[in-house]
């Protein structure tokens, strides 16, 4: 099944026309192992999702914004979700700050809508899954592993790379666990340096483009 592959026509000419348009503007693109300097404007992003909405970073501008590098087919994600951790984590950020975004990215070149859609419905996910199959924004970001979640502060600065908690094997108990992400969002609402500012990811390679 292709990317765009729908079930309706109407929407899969959506997601064709809005994908097309945004791969036309991907040119140019750093090369992967360029990471984005903390303390520095995040790269730009503009992506669809799987609905066809165009998502674009700058216009979150005024907001916390966390972008979670995803893969619905990896063991470490599925056990985060699965666990009910990534749920919690969402809610204990947005307890932080309602008006915090959360948008997760899936930059996989094989990944399909129908099966980002469905992973949507079957975890009852609260925020948008963007779609990136040809990797631009992916390696802008310089995004390595599924888990990878960045954080972007209100004024478009990224404030932290990397794991979202230290729990790589998930075999900690949940009082245990250091939540990286959750320490950052607060940090920010608290106007506070972020420390750590990034800790190596953890997860399943994302699967570039070649």
């Amino acid at each position: 099944m292709s990317l765009v592959s729908m079930r309706h026509g109407s929407r899969f000419t959506m997601i064709t026309a809005v994908l097309a348009a945004t791969f036309a503007a991907g040119a140019g693109v750093a090369p992967a192992g360029k990471a984005p300097r903390i303390g520095a404007p995040a790269p730009a992003l503009e992506l669809p999702d799987t609905t066809g909405r165009l998502h674009r970073l700058d216009r979150y501008r005024g907001r916390i914004v966390v972008l979670e590098w995803t893969d619905p087919r990896c063991p470490f994600v599925g056990r985060l979700y699965q666990t009910g951790a990534m749920r919690a984590t969402y809610r204990k950020v947005r307890s932080l700050d309602r008006s915090v975004v959360w948008l997760a990215v899936n930059s996989n070149h094989d990944a399909t809508v129908s099966g980002n859609t469905e992973w949507i419905a079957t975890h009852r996910l609260e925020y948008p899954i963007l779609l990136d199959p040809d990797g631009a924004a992916g390696r802008r970001f310089d995004a390595r592993r599924a888990p990878h979640v960045f954080v972007v502060d209100r004024a478009g600065v990224l404030r932290y790379q990397g794991a979202i908690d230290d729990n790589r094997l998930g075999s900690a108990s949940p009082e245990d666990v250091t939540n990286y992400l959750v320490d950052a969002v607060n940090r920010i609402v608290q106007d506070e340096e972020v420390d750590p500012e990034y800790v190596k990811p953890y997860g399943c390679a994302v699967k570039y483009r070649k």
